[in-house]
């Protein structure tokens, strides 16, 4: 994950990466797409509605090698996936080329200096301070500035055909108006490059930053991750042998245990319990690489909830809460990842019983949506007020209210059920108020995409 932010650090100095830099490849050659029907509709509006004679054929030959450049340019793109990001920016530094010396040779045919339509070159810089760094704006901006000059100068000492504007004033071909315009052009250009490099290497010390930081935070993230990692392997056998140990002694110990000992050590095997409950939910919370191929397969959900529902049924029956479900008459099938999708389904149900009142009632409804399946979990229990609404999902934490329920809730649950959730492309929902119980809606597609998730990402 580091080196993968490393890279695109890089490719943010770029502003830009392969793919997003292709996108702007296609746009620039729907945009002379465009540029040819505009210089074909000057032409007919030049030379039939304005009378001016124009250089046709010439003229035309120009537009039809912009057209081959850009079929190739359409061909190239369609066929070749985008590579590496120097690729594609040494192809937008050979297509500006192609371009400013087209405009240069469209521009000789209609009128050179005197047609204004000479400023579009202005384009080129914008576009080039939105792709490129400092010194490669100035080089696209100098080859313009030479381009023009040189057509400029030819044209004025009779090496080009110079073709007039229709009422062209002489005044444009003395050379302090010629040495004038060609000032204030490269003036323009000079001053729309400085103008670009400037705005966008102030952008780009930003998305650096924001770059860099996401990186660290990725860093501290991966830290946290590594480190219940560890908890959760160090901890794991100790509890487990612990409370082994603390069970036994209550049933060697049996009626020769004062009732003060007896309670002391129930109270201890209800704490190794929560203990080793919680290393179950550090473990669910850290486990990556749960969506790779291997780990997807095909289940049947109407199944998976009967079950689950069956498993809380002691628990349930105990304090004289129903589970009530209503599910499709036909199989409900899933391609998912069945170990995170039964987490989901058995952290929602058991919540919904455990911080529900005695005698209440749990429904648990599963609907079949087509490309999506809607599972929804309602409880008659405590509620969430808005306020703790907005924390519930948050690691390790627990309402003042379900803290006075029960002391044996870790604060992992919903927040696990929430990583689970996104991580199967689904959402999750929950409406609820204090008293009044809540309901928690989960909808996910029905097929996962086979994506692969790298370990500890």
């Amino acid at each position: 994950m580091l080196n993968e932010l490393n890279q695109i650090a890089q490719e943010s100095s770029q502003f830009v990466s392969a793919e997003s830099l292709r996108v702007r490849l296609d746009w620039f050659n729907k945009l002379r797409w465009w540029a040819v029907g505009g210089i074909l509709a000057v032409i007919l509006a030049g030379g039939v509605w304005l009378d001016y004679v124009v250089p046709l054929q010439p003229l035309l030959v120009t537009v039809g090698v912009l057209i081959v450049l850009n079929i190739l340019y359409v061909v190239r793109n369609f066929r070749v996936a985008p590579g590496s990001i120097g690729d594609e920016i040494r192809l937008v530094k050979l297509q500006m080329l192609g371009d400013l010396v087209v405009l240069t040779v469209l521009l000789n045919l209609t009128g050179g200096i005197e047609n204004p339509f000479f400023y579009l070159y202005v384009i080129h810089v914008i576009i080039a301070s939105l792709l490129f760094k400092g010194r490669e704006i100035y080089q696209i901006a100098g080859l313009a500035i030479v381009l023009f000059t040189v057509e400029v100068m030819c044209e004025y000492f009779a090496l080009l055909p110079h073709h007039h504007l229709l009422s062209a004033s002489e005044m444009t071909h003395e050379l302090p108006f010629i040495l004038a315009t060609l000032a204030s052009f490269w003036l323009v250009l000079l001053f729309s490059a400085y103008m670009g490099a400037s705005i966008m290497k102030h952008n780009r010390s930003i998305k650096d930053e924001l770059v860099e930081r996401q990186a660290e935070l990725v860093s501290a993230d991966k830290a946290k991750t590594d480190f219940f990692r560890y908890v959760t392997h160090e901890v794991k056998s100790p509890v487990s042998t612990a409370q082994s140990a603390v069970e036994t002694a209550l049933e060697l110990g049996g009626a020769q245990m004062t009732p003060a000992v007896e309670d002391m050590l129930q109270r201890g095997v209800r704490r190794l319990m929560q203990a080793t409950e919680m290393v179950k939910n550090l473990a669910d919370l850290t486990r990556g690489g749960m969506l790779k191929p291997e780990h997807l397969r095909v289940v049947d959900v109407s199944e998976m909830v009967r079950r689950v529902a069956e498993n809380q049924m002691e628990l349930a029956g105990r304090r004289g809460i129903s589970i009530d479900l209503k599910l499709p008459h036909k199989p409900v099938i899933m391609t998912t990842n069945a170990s995170m999708l039964d987490k989901i389904i058995a952290n929602l149900v058991s919540n919904a019983v455990r911080y529900n009142k005695d005698d209440g009632k749990v429904n648990v409804l599963l609907a079949d949506e087509g490309e999506k399946v809607c599972l929804d979990v309602v409880d008659e229990g405590i509620g969430i007020t808005l306020e703790d609404q907005t924390r519930i999902f948050e690691e390790f934490y627990r309402t003042e209210v379900a803290q006075d329920v029960t002391t044996l809730g870790t604060g992992l649950g919903l927040s696990i059920v929430q990583k689970f959730v996104d991580g199967l492309g689904g959402t999750i929902a929950l409406q609820s108020a204090p008293g009044k119980g809540s309901r928690f809606t989960v909808v996910m597609p029905r097929q996962v995409k086979r994506k692969v998730e790298a370990e500890g990402k």
